[in-house]
């Protein structure tokens, strides 16, 4: 069987749609319908601060997670980051942290996946 260059031509603008398509998909549920933010819990008397992200489908990317905090006990900054995957509609931890309970803190955590950038800092009850 052979196919002709024209037939050849439209199976490649053909793919090549789809995976335009696919990739806007994955661009649009990235800053769309993901969740993220900062999970609070104690643990063992210290205060547990995780980075976590939800998903409606499965997501692959990078993550930088900055905390600083202060309180009796001193102060410390904080910073975790890497490459992550999440399955779909699955909640991830990307980072976690226990500071003095009590402690001030400033939290700077954001997400990047689908070619966007999401700000995550905002606190969330749990995601789990």
């Amino acid at each position: 069987m052979t196919i002709s260059p024209r037939r050849i031509g439209a199976i490649a603008l053909g793919l090549a749609v789809a995976a335009f398509a696919a990739n806007a998909g994955l661009a649009n549920s990235a800053s769309g319908d993901t969740v993220c933010g900062i999970a609070s819990s104690s643990e063992r008397g210290m205060l547990a601060l995780e980075g976590t992200i939800v998903s409606p489908v499965a997501l692959s990317g990078e993550y930088r997670l900055a905390i600083r905090s202060s309180g009796g006990g001193g102060s410390s900054n904080i910073s975790q980051g890497g490459y992550f995957t999440a399955n779909a509609n699955e909640a991830t931890t990307l980072g976690k942290v226990l500071i003095n309970a009590g402690s001030s803190y400033s939290i700077d955590f954001n997400v990047s996946a689908g070619g966007q950038k999401i700000d995550c800092d905002q606190d969330i009850a749990s995601l789990r």
